[in-house]
């Protein structure tokens, strides 16, 4: 019998972001500082599980609850934030983490494996996980050029870039206070667009900003048509993966082609920063789902998970329930 998971946590940014560095799933959206930031938005309880083998740590585990009497999951609004250990082990982490909330009175939680951790079905069915596939799109950079980001573009994409210029679309890093303005707008009008309200308080944009400020690993850029901001896009460049987080522009700016070449000049600063890949961040809609395709991105799966250590039938019935009331959140 191999040795046993073990979970520590840790109050050092440096050690978990060191362990978070190791692994090939890390994403931005793994780094401490932002767990800390988002954690401190939304009133979350952020758990920095240091994972270890055999006594020593082979990777973090991050864990996001609402407080309460009967600690609950949070849902955030950003993909991927889950577990990052190697492949061999993942399936006893899971198992290991199980054990873990029950000890510390945790029915259910949710995270996500990032879309370079690629467990088997039977490997999650053997961890006696709950779990559902969910989608994202990535851009590989690896061995291209700014030429290669055009050819990759479908007709459509690569008219757009031109229509943006005739229309006088023009891409900038954003000016001191537009992120504080302009994010929440966005957030609120994409959400609203498809029937929901925006997960994020109207601080989220000065947050962002304030958080960002004298960082060279968070790229904002502000797409400005005939002078106009018309919307900010921010991404995270912390890992050879670019997470595009969140942004976009503004309904009103549509016939003048901006989001295309803002989402073109993320991916023009990814390539220049050296970045591997840029991941465009989930599926959404068929309709956000042909826009990331049109811009040279292909698809890609990866598993949103909920554990819990109740008896498989009361499992199942407390994740349908936590999912349920999810829905209606």
């Amino acid at each position: 019998m191999g040795a046993p998971i073990r979970f520590s946590t840790t109050d050092d940014p440096r050690e978990w972001n060191s362990l978070v560095a190791t692994s090939p799933g890390a994403t931005g959206f793994h780094d401490w500082s932002w767990l800390q930031l988002q954690s401190d938005v939304f009133g979350w309880r952020f758990v920095p599980l240091v994972v270890a083998h055999g006594g020593t740590p082979i990777g973090v585990f991050p864990v996001l609850l609402r407080p309460g009497r009967i600690p609950r999951p949070a849902d955030p609004p950003f993909p991927f934030v889950g577990p990052l250990v190697p492949a061999e082990h993942l399936p006893d982490t899971l198992r290991a983490f199980r054990s873990w909330q029950f000890r510390h009175g945790v029915p259910i939680a949710r995270f996500d494996l990032s879309p370079a951790v690629t467990p088997s079905e039977a490997d999650l069915d053997r961890a006696g996980a709950e779990w559902t596939v969910d989608r994202t799109y990535v851009i590989d950079l690896e061995d291209s050029s700014p030429e290669r980001l055009v050819a990759g573009m479908n007709r459509n994409a690569r008219r757009s870039l031109r229509d943006a210029e005739r229309n006088a679309v023009a891409v900038r890093p954003a000016a001191p206070g537009e992120t504080t303005a302009f994010l929440p707008r966005v957030l609120s009008e994409s959400y609203e667009v498809r029937g929901v309200p925006s997960p994020y308080p109207e601080e989220i944009g000065a947050r962002i900003e304030r958080w960002a400020a004298d960082r060279d690993d968070v790229y904002i850029g502000a797409a400005v048509v005939a002078g106009e901001t018309s919307g900010v896009i921010v991404a995270l460049g912390s890992q050879p993966v670019v997470s595009v987080w969140a942004g976009g522009t503004l309904r009103e700016h549509r016939a003048a082609n901006p989001s295309t070449s803002l989402y073109h000049d993320v991916l023009r600063w990814s390539l220049d920063h050296g970045h591997t890949a840029a991941d465009l961040v989930g599926r959404v809609d068929d309709g956000i789902a042909r826009f990331k395709t049109s811009l040279g991105a292909t698809e890609r799966s990866y598993a949103t998970i909920a554990s819990s250590p109740l008896p498989r039938a009361a499992r199942t019935a407390a994740v349908s329930l936590w999912q349920a009331t999810q829905r209606r959140s």
